[in-house]
């Protein structure tokens, strides 16, 4: 698990290195960013983001996760969000299988010049308790990470998150804190 988090965090640095386009110099008054999108009032699609992540495990364990998200620039700076999320668990050695999904609201604030970004989110996701029974569980994340400008209002990011209400069952569900989150956003 850390060799794969080292690797995708260098292939997000050497994206930087390689890039033809200054985008985070820090203090440069030449590189003076204006808006990415138009001024125009109202609902713009420039403005629109879809992302999300994909997650595979195969082996003893088995997890297929899907987890599609689409956003909004309200300014140049700040996007709001929705996702869906479902996940596919199997252990063939106890021959348990399941299924957990549901939904997130998320914000974010991207950094002009810097390839950071902060986030916040909530989460609730619909697990099954036992045999006969589901337990939807409330999770609540902040936290920040790192961004890779693609070009325009699209970039792929790798985010460190809390989870502010853990407890024993998020955590029968997902790795305890921190929670480390890879994806991307497509501007369209």
């Amino acid at each position: 698990m850390i060799k794969q988090g080292l690797i995708v965090f260098f292939l997000l640095i050497s994206f930087n290195v390689f890039s033809q386009e200054d985008v985070y110099v820090l203090d440069d008054s030449s590189n003076e960013t204006s808006s990415t999108f138009s001024d125009d009032k109202g609902f713009n699609w420039n403005r629109v983001t879809v992302g999300g992540g994909l997650g595979l495990t195969f082996g003893d364990i088995t997890i297929i996760e899907v987890a599609p998200n689409f956003g909004y620039y309200l300014t140049d700076n700040i996007l709001a969000g929705v996702g869906v999320n479902y996940t596919y668990y199997g252990d063939k050695r106890t021959a348990f299988n399941t299924t957990i999904y549901g939904g997130r609201v998320y914000g974010e604030y991207l950094f002009n010049n810097m390839p950071l970004l902060a986030h916040v989110e909530t989460e609730l996701i619909n697990l099954e308790w036992t045999a006969t029974e589901r337990k939807n569980i409330v999770n609540v994340y902040v936290g920040g990470g790192l961004k890779q400008r693609l070009s325009g209002s699209s970039y792929i990011y790798m985010l460190g998150l809390w989870n502010l209400n853990e407890t024993k069952e998020s955590i029968l569900i997902q790795q305890p804190n921190p929670v480390i989150r890879v994806g991307f956003a497509i501007g369209l």
